[in-house]
């Protein structure tokens, strides 16, 4: 029979299964709080609303955790390890599906509470958790590579999520531009009378991020070669997002060459 399978990471690298199967004697079952919730402000026009917007919250992951040993002072122990565990934040909770699944979704968290009860008749220690997430689920990382000046890039998460874009080679007023359905919904620029050789930028939240390189040496104040213009109806913007579904990046300069590209990006989503 396939089962949910939870395991926990903390800052020092080490991780603790609850699975059952190890030598560590613990069980995480009855999770709560898969889902999402969210607040919604809302236009009133007499009995009628529209919705002007709506904020997600944070996950809160509830669950039981289940010790156990046939010596009683083994549970108390292997119990106080855990404690002990959980002081090392901050930590990532894993969870696999049951059945096969692409990916396992990683969530950054803390332990908001945990409660313990005495060795009950089952001869086990019960404890009720809950971790408080400082981020949203996140899937596995999705990274491409080439040489060319175009890209299919499939965002299979629930909402539009940063990326990261390294372009190597010899480029005078780079660019790149995120379409879909034959819309143009972002445009990144770089202006400079000298071409760069290095172009790097990370959108992801949190990581805001530009190095550019001229003759092999990173720029000092990069954002000062940002293009603010407005162009075409389309406002330049650096820390571009990838929209959910499939978007078309297109890298482009007014002279110069492509010598590699990386991109990534780490889907996320609301409810798993």
């Amino acid at each position: 029979m396939s089962i949910r399978k939870f395991t926990l990471t903390n800052s020092k690298g080490t991780t603790w299964s609850f699975n059952g199967r190890s030598t560590i004697k613990s069980f995480m079952q009855n999770p709560e709080g898969l889902g999402f919730s969210s607040s919604l402000n809302v236009i009133r026009y007499g009995e009628k609303a529209n919705l002007d917007s709506q904020s997600f919250d944070l996950p809160r992951v509830k669950a039981e955790i289940v010790f156990w040993d046939v010596k009683n002072a083994n549970r108390y122990k292997t119990y106080n390890d855990f404690l002990a565990f959980i002081m090392n934040t901050p930590l990532v909770l894993t969870y696999q599906l049951p059945l096969s699944t692409p990916a396992d979704y990683k969530l950054d968290c803390y332990v908001l509470n945990i409660s313990k009860s005495e060795t009950g008749s089952n001869d086990c220690i019960n404890c009720d958790v809950e971790f408080q997430g400082l981020s949203f689920w996140q899937g596995a990382q999705v990274l491409q590579t080439g040489s060319s000046s175009s890209y299919t890039i499939n965002n299979k998460g629930d909402c539009p999520v940063g990326f990261e874009i390294a372009i190597t080679g010899s480029m005078e007023n780079p660019y790149f531009t995120l379409v879909q359905d034959g819309e143009m919904y972002g445009e990144c620029k770089f202006d400079d009378a000298t071409a760069f050789g290095d172009v790097f930028v990370n959108s992801k939240d949190g990581e805001h991020n530009v190095i550019l390189k001229q003759g092999g040496s990173a720029l000092a104040n990069p954002l000062a070669y940002q293009d603010l213009s407005i162009s075409n109806g389309a406002i330049y913007v650096t820390f571009l997002k990838l929209a959910r579904g499939e978007s078309t990046l297109t890298i482009g300069m007014d002279s110069g060459s492509i010598g590699g590209v990386t991109i990534s990006h780490t889907p996320i989503y609301r409810s798993i």
